[in-house]
């Protein structure tokens, strides 16, 4: 898990995080807002996995305070 993570850029992945949550908050139906919720959670999956299990930093992985 680890060499993939190191694949990862969070900076571009908080981004897209974010990307999706404006586009949950426009979802037309029920089934698209479920789709963008997994792919939501699959992300905050894969960020708790780097912050709580392989030393990256909240800051590195996650989005905190003003930040574009």
């Amino acid at each position: 898990m680890e060499n993939f993570l190191k694949k990862i850029d969070f900076k571009d992945l908080k981004r897209q995080k974010q990307t999706l949550l404006e586009a949950l908050g426009q979802a037309k139906t029920k089934k698209k807002a479920e789709d963008l919720n997994g792919i939501l959670n699959l992300i905050d999956a894969l960020q708790d996995e780097a912050v709580d299990k392989h030393g990256y930093k909240e800051k590195t992985v996650f989005t905190l305070g003003k930040e574009k």
